[in-house]
């Protein structure tokens, strides 16, 4: 049977599965979430033969055949067209679907052979083309590159992966972070539209290191009503519950706050913006990569890598603050040598966990409250450090109100599901990339004797 044959007869059979809401309706939760899995596998394999055929139809449009390509034959002015007819894609799944097909006719291609075979989605072989595009590396390392985050991909949803591969491209060409930082520094941007109606209309465009500031002001401005942290000081809580009860939209409450801070600049009530204060760019780096010059520093709450060049600057104009850290990745001093107080740990647990610890949460520092692993009053809990972690409003609530617990072990922390759910335990992974790479800088090599506990202080440039 020819693929095309197999293809209608899989199509016929599909077509044939029941679709109706009543189904769905009497379908219990775990035929629920098969129906999900299911149903994105279908769509994976979809994808993939959408992606090989797509490819092998632009190497027969290409441009030197002209008016004999194929796509100009099927009256489409250019393969993008075709596969938009043909297929009802949009342009960008078009665009996409012809970009990962491309790899596919590529004869020992990684990602292609990944997408042919099926262990990787087209959406995902997109994440890891774009997320490693533009690394100055080796082929042979680039092809590593590609394998690992292959493999990886099984466990992280397109977004995620292509986080990961940025990441992995930053470890391959360290040296090319400096002119990506320009690049995308370069294209920022601030336009002002003006709507027929009398509206105005800005599009602002901003790299990540301008996100520190702007994100920042964003946060307080708006973060109580899109369930950000609970606040225990009587004033903070007081100005969160108006916010909650304002009549204006969360984005009618944005605009009006960046108004009033332009018209006020740096000093804008506490009544209007959450919090008052120039907001601080927290870049982590390791002192020595500060003090020689080399490395990168991370953008705390992003993930986003700076030049050392930049963060040296930075360091410049606004200081730096010492963090003792250890092999584990536990801050053990930061800057004091008292009793570390609340303001202090929460900037060190901001550190070290860099966001939500739960597996899959992307919330920031900012919109994280310290979590006491052992119970505050029942357990007689300690405000030490590693006894506590950081967890977005949603996901504390999530953790006292169904039962879950969090434990540490071994200089790790482990997530337990409640007792009536079962299952096994998970492993909590930093969320802070700059934490992640302090500790594998530090693990000992095989075979070699445990490194020290203590080393060099990272430094914070703020």
């Amino acid at each position: 049977m020819t693929s095309t044959a197999a293809l209608a007869t899989a199509v016929a059979v599909l077509r044939d599965v029941p679709r109706s809401v009543s189904a769905c309706r009497s379908a219990s939760d775990a035929s629920v979430m098969e129906w999900l899995r299911l149903a994105g596998e279908a769509r994976k394999i979809a994808d993939a033969h959408l992606a090989l055929a797509a490819g092998e139809m632009q190497r027969r449009s290409d441009p030197s055949l002209g008016g004999a390509g194929l796509a100009r034959r099927e009256g489409a002015r250019t393969p993008q067209e075709l596969v938009k007819s043909a297929t009802g894609a949009t342009g960008r799944d078009a665009v996409v679907a012809l970009r990962v097909g491309r790899l596919s006719q590529t004869d020992g291609d990684v990602l292609g052979g990944a997408v042919a075979d099926g262990s990787v989605s087209v959406q995902e072989a997109e994440a890891i083309r774009a997320g490693l595009d533009g690394a100055a590396a080796p082929p042979e390392l680039l092809n590593q590159a590609t394998e690992l985050l292959c493999e990886e991909a099984g466990s992280l949803d397109p977004d995620r992966l292509l986080k990961r591969a940025r990441e992995v491209r930053d470890e391959l060409d360290e040296a090319g972070i400096a002119s990506r930082e320009a690049v995308l520094r370069g294209r920022r941007s601030l336009r002002r539209l003006d709507l027929r109606d009398g509206m105005k209309r800005l599009i602002w465009d901003y790299d990540p290191l301008t996100a520190g500031v702007v994100d920042e002001i964003y946060d307080r401005a708006t973060s109580p009503r899109r369930g950000g942290p609970r606040f225990v000081d009587s004033d903070a809580v007081a100005q969160a519950e108006a916010l909650e009860r304002d009549e204006r939209t969360t984005e009618q409450i944005a605009s009006d706050a960046f108004t009033e801070l332009l018209r006020q600049a740096a000093s804008v009530p506490s009544d209007v913006l959450l919090g008052t204060g120039m907001p601080a760019v927290r870049v982590l780096v390791h002192a020595t990569d500060l003090i020689a010059g080399t490395g990168h520093g991370v953008i705390e709450g992003s993930n986003e890598v700076l030049s050392i060049g930049t963060v040296q600057a930075l360091a410049c104009s606004q200081g730096t603050q010492t963090a003792l850290i250890d092999s584990l990745g536990d801050v053990l001093d930061l800057g004091r040598e008292q009793r570390l107080y609340s303001r202090h740990q929460r900037v060190a647990l901001a550190i070290r966990d860099g966001g939500c610890i739960w597996k899959g949460c992307e919330r920031p520092p900012s919109w994280c409250e310290a979590h006491h692993i052992d119970h505050y009053v029942r357990d007689q809990g300690r405000t030490d450090l590693e006894r506590g972690v950081l967890l977005c409003k949603h996901h504390h609530l999530k953790l006292h109100n169904e039962g879950w617990q969090i434990s540490r072990r071994d200089g790790r922390y482990w997530l337990y599901p409640p007792p009536d759910r079962g299952g096994a335990p998970q492993l909590l992974v930093t969320k802070s990339r700059a934490m992640r790479e302090h500790v594998a800088r530090h693990q000992p090599p095989k075979g070699a004797l445990p490194a020290s506990t203590e080393h060099p202080a990272s430094k914070i440039s703020r």
